[in-house]
């Protein structure tokens, strides 16, 4: 057995979601929120699998390394854009959200190398016309792939009269603990960080982003105040020094 079908295995974290403790949910938070702000180069890629081994398979990694030395897009990076997406609210239907979460199979296509925005992205479902459609392109002129290679399950509980996710990858695991509890998904106003909030009130990443919101709004204030203040100041010293003469 080699190392990718060992890693195509559901690991003991991913699927004990329900009994899953706060320091492994917030182990997956920060993997997670790491992977929302990792850059596109090889280098990137390469920090966020050191600290993040089984964050991802390893076939995952390795041709997202192949294919970034390529000077080519992959899923690694195409995976993250569709994060982004969705933590910034602009998944309305959900189709994003579907495919980070493996119960959706996806294909994506772009223009000359793949270049993709997730704002432009064209989802094409699986079916015999998109098989069609990717006999009339040209080679060479298009990027056309499928993404669902490690489905995840969602399975019916008659019990419960309700439905059972469960995650095949860490990754799918981490996004859907936060899907839970989305409004933990902020992005930074001052530096666009992408953030997981521990509290309702956290909205900065850090606390030099909450000291330069702070500052940027005195001197908004200033600027649009300081004049009208400046007057008023300016006309009680002057009815003060009348007074005292």
């Amino acid at each position: 057995m080699n190392e990718h079908m060992v890693e195509r295995k559901p690991n003991q974290l991913a699927l004990a979601l329900n009994q899953r403790t706060d320091a492994d949910q917030k182990s997956l938070w920060a993997a997670l929120e790491m992977f929302a702000n990792c850059g596109d180069q090889v280098s990137d890629l390469q920090a966020f699998r050191q600290q993040h081994p089984r964050f991802f398979p390893v076939m995952f990694y390795d041709h997202g390394e192949l294919l970034l030395k390529a000077g080519k897009d992959n899923f690694f990076n195409w995976r993250k854009r569709l994060l982004r997406s969705v933590w910034e609210g602009r998944d309305p239907e959900g189709k994003r959200l579907a495919v980070l979460l493996g119960t959706e199979e996806a294909s994506y296509y772009g223009f000359k190398g793949g270049d993709f925005k997730a704002e432009e992205a064209e989802f094409v479902a699986i079916s015999s016309d998109a098989l069609r459609l990717r006999e009339t392109l040209t080679e060479g002129d298009i990027t056309y792939a499928s993404d669902r290679p490690f489905p995840a399950r969602v399975n019916p509980d008659w019990q419960a009269g309700s439905f059972r996710y469960k995650p095949t990858i860490d990754f799918q695991a981490a996004v859907y603990a936060l899907m839970r509890e989305s409004w933990r998904a902020r992005v930074c106003p001052i530096c666009r960080r992408f953030i997981i909030a521990s509290k309702p009130a956290n909205i900065y990443c850090s606390r030099d982003c909450a000291i330069a919101a702070r500052q940027k709004r005195d001197l908004d204030y200033w600027r649009s105040e300081g004049r009208t203040l400046r007057l008023k100041r300016t006309k009680a010293a002057r009815k003060k020094s009348g007074k005292k003469k």
